[in-house]
């Protein structure tokens, strides 16, 4: 697989992971990559959520404006999202999320 990457970037390349093609799999890739299985991709993607949300004003400057950061922050939400955010909740009983 790693012919499919320009030869510029083959020295920077550790690990290369062949997940499931389905709208989910920048977030299947980064689990897999970190040992979590590719089928947490919920929890990545709730992780990303939770880190906008926590590092707010950071992210508002890194991207340039309040309607980018908004944009991309709700991007991470759809309903069924939701509803797993709020049964994290429940079972961990110490994470709380900011859902706007």
């Amino acid at each position: 697989m790693l012919q499919q990457f320009p030869l510029g970037i083959h020295l920077y390349i550790v690990d290369i992971v062949d997940v499931k093609a389905d709208g989910h799999c920048g977030y299947r890739a980064v689990g897999a990559l970190f040992g979590m299985g590719e089928e947490s991709w919920a929890i990545v993607r709730m992780n990303f959520h939770k880190e906008l949300c926590q590092w707010r004003q950071e992210y508002i400057d890194l991207f340039g404006g309040d309607d980018r950061y908004e944009f991309l922050k709700n991007s991470l939400l759809v309903d069924h999202m939701v509803i797993l955010f709020i049964l994290n909740d429940v079972i961990n009983c110490k994470m709380v999320y900011e859902l706007d």
